[in-house]
């Protein structure tokens, strides 16, 4: 499968304490994303380097992970208001934000991470559907994006062999159309947060997950989960850093162009990252012994992809009937990633 940063910071809503004459500025990053998360490895610290690297030394940034700043669905509020000059957005946590941004989580889009991460880059981008429809009107533009790769289903008591055994079972998405994802497969999806799976995992709250193979550790979960189904893959989860206009517009040229060829080599970087990771994360769990692996008869996943096509033809109906041109950005999306 494929400026250490000069000025002062007056309170949460001037982090970017500088101005246009001075020429090194200190960003605060906000990430809900543990230290440990591949996300935090290979994309936001690789993109912080970056930027400080292409600056000569004008961008630095104060990084707080771990949701010091905010949980995963408060990232935007704090971007907006200044708690943050960066932040990590995930629309599946507020949808209702950023609807049309999930049309890269869909299910049965390609495997391959730098096809999604690439049509959803450039769609986001000045001109593109979602920086006009979603970005450009809450004042911020993206900077990085990336997806999680594809998500497996993974249980803690039950193997799922065929897809009645997934009847019933509570099973956790992270909102969007993943959940409809579960739901059509017969689960009851429960919506939640990534620093919530662990715990609901142990004490029985939830029965699996929707979740990628390679990221399993990261989260110590291989200590909770039992079995995964690794040859159906059930959609994505986009990952973006994006940047609040206020900020940008406080950046000289060369600032704002690092930060951009910052962005652009990062969101490159990862996802041929994660598409290098799945095999060797699938094969490490299998070697530990602690995660079994069942493959889904051929049949069964011809099955489960019929019935993905019907939740992509919910997604884009449900949000044109709230006004959104979900046909025109599904349409453009499939194009882009079957170049």
């Amino acid at each position: 499968m494929k400026k250490t940063i000069t000025g002062t910071i007056f309170g949460a809503g001037f982090a970017l304490a500088a101005s246009p004459a001075i020429s090194a500025v200190t960003l605060t990053f906000a990430d809900w994303q543990v230290p440990a998360a591949v996300t935090t490895k290979e994309a936001a610290a690789v993109f912080m380097d970056k930027a400080k690297e292409l600056s000569g030394g004008e961008i630095d940034f104060k990084y707080f992970p771990s949701e010091q700043l905010g949980k995963g669905g408060e990232m935007l509020r704090i971007l907006k208001t200044g708690v943050a000059d960066v932040t990590h957005i995930s629309p599946a946590y507020i949808t209702d934000k950023f609807p049309l941004s999930t049309v890269a989580e869909l299910p049965g889009m390609p495997l391959d991470s730098c096809a999604l991460a690439n049509a959803t880059y450039d769609m986001a981008q000045p001109g593109g559907i979602l920086y006009e429809q979603e970005l450009k009107p809450k004042g911020i533009r993206l900077l990085f994006a990336g997806n999680l790769g594809p998500y497996s289903i993974l249980t803690t008591e039950k193997p799922v062999k065929s897809l009645g055994d997934l009847s019933g079972l509570k099973i956790r998405t992270a909102g969007g159309p993943m959940e409809m994802t579960a739901n059509s497969l017969g689960a009851n999806a429960i919506r939640m947060a990534g620093s919530e799976i662990f715990p609901s995992l142990s004490r029985g709250t939830l029965d699996g997950v929707l979740w990628p193979i390679p990221m399993v550790t990261d989260w110590s979960l291989e200590d909770t989960l039992n079995y995964m189904v690794p040859n159906l893959s059930t959609g994505s989860f986009v990952v973006t850093y994006s940047i609040s206009d206020q900020a940008w517009n406080k950046l000289n040229e060369k600032q704002q162009k690092a930060l951009m060829e910052a962005g652009k080599f990062t969101t490159k970087h990862y996802c041929e990252y994660v598409n290098d990771s799945w095999d060797r994360g699938k094969k490490e769990l299998e070697d530990s012994g602690k995660v079994k692996s069942y493959m889904l008869p051929e049949a069964q996943v011809k099955e489960a992809r019929e019935s993905f096509e019907t939740v992509n033809q919910t997604w884009v109906k449900s949000l044109e009937k709230r006004g959104q041109p979900a046909g025109k950005a599904y349409k453009e999306f499939k194009e882009r990633v079957a170049e």
